[in-house]
């Protein structure tokens, strides 16, 4: 009886314990879920800055709506960087994931070291440089707020204590820049008849390359005695064009100095006055200005598909989508008004 009792026992305490491969089958089985699970659970702080992205395009667009129904008119561009900013609302124009993107943070702000007044296509009188000295080396007719301002040149003087400083071309053309959180420069209208000055003036951008000046210089005589925008150039180098007797109606939109801290770009396209609907505004893109001419864009550089190899982007009636860049470049390559980025 007792041989019984403890051949029971012992054949009980064998049954209790797991043999090995039901232990591998275990580990396996546990191994097989952790993997299932890895990319799901990874993926959810992607998912979460997506929804913020597409949050701030949302709230963006809101804003520039409320230009539109304060002036008219959609700000342009151009200008859409400084009136978000100007609004206080500088925190939306940065997709979350930028806040780890290296090369992002380490872009450097362009300074007024790197712009110039260009006379003739290819006088070019640094802009820090006129400032610190209160005229131009390369040009006498640029002077930092003449003597007589409002009586022989007719300018309005500028404001001091608003950060302003006029930068006149003689009596023919001129920019005010205004310093401050943000530094703007703006082509002045010129008084009285406009000028008298057949010369043509532009302020533009140092990009740092070789050939820069005679690149602009040949980019500049293209377009000679016409009434070429800066926009219409198609070269981000070419920054405004100074008001003057030969291109009065003219007026183009302040510049912001700086590199834009803009995780998206509008597009060039969008008509302010009348926007179509449904029209591509606001994609995510390298600069704060996706310059549209014709089928002109710089997708394969400046697109910015940070989500799940998708770019998102805000329409004209504030609605908010995705598409990769395939999509994107097809749309843009359209026979059909090019889609969602025709006027």
């Amino acid at each position: 009886m007792t041989d019984r009792k403890s051949h029971s026992l012992l054949f009980a305490s064998r049954r209790a314990g797991f043999t090995l491969i039901e232990l591998l089958v275990v580990v396996a089985i546990i191994a097989l879920l952790v993997a299932l699970l890895t990319p799901s659970l990874s993926s959810i702080p992607a998912h979460g800055r997506d929804v913020v992205c597409q949050k701030n395009l949302k709230e963006l667009a809101g804003l520039l709506t409320l230009g539109e129904n304060d002036s008219g008119v959609l700000p342009s561009a151009n200008s859409w960087f400084s009136y978000i900013t100007r609004h206080r609302a500088g925190a939306l124009m940065l997709c979350p994931d930028d806040n780890n993107d290296e090369d992002f943070e380490n872009t450097q702000p362009n300074d007024m070291s790197d712009l110039y007044i260009v006379q003739n296509c290819n006088q070019f009188s640094n802009i820090q440089d006129v400032l610190d000295r209160g005229h131009s080396l390369e040009d006498r007719q640029i002077v930092v707020n003449p003597p007589g301002i409002a009586g022989d040149h007719g300018w309005n003087p500028p404001d001091p204590k608003a950060g302003q400083t006029l930068i006149c071309i003689d009596d023919d053309a001129a920019i005010m820049v205004t310093g401050g959180d943000s530094t703007t420069i703006e082509s002045i209208n010129p008084p009285g008849d406009g000028g008298r000055c057949g010369s043509e003036h532009w302020v533009c951008l140092d990009d740092g390359s070789s050939n820069w000046r005679s690149e602009l210089t040949a980019v500049l005589k293209s377009v000679r005695n016409s009434k070429t925008s800066a926009m219409d150039t198609n070269d981000p180098r070419v920054v405004m064009r100074l008001t003057g007797r030969n291109y009065a109606d003219i007026i183009e939109e302040p510049y912001l100095v700086g590199s834009q801290r803009a995780s998206y770009g509008m597009s060039t396209a969008v008509n302010g006055e009348a926007p179509r609907p449904a029209q591509l505004m606001l994609v995510e893109y390298h600069t704060s200005i996706v310059r549209l001419k014709g089928n002109f864009t710089d997708i394969d550089e400046s697109l910015r598909p940070r989500h799940f190899g998708r770019a998102n982007y805000v329409s004209t009636d504030g609605s908010v989508s995705s598409k990769t860049a395939e999509e994107l470049e097809l749309e843009l390559n359209s026979s059909q008004g090019m889609g969602i980025w025709g006027p």
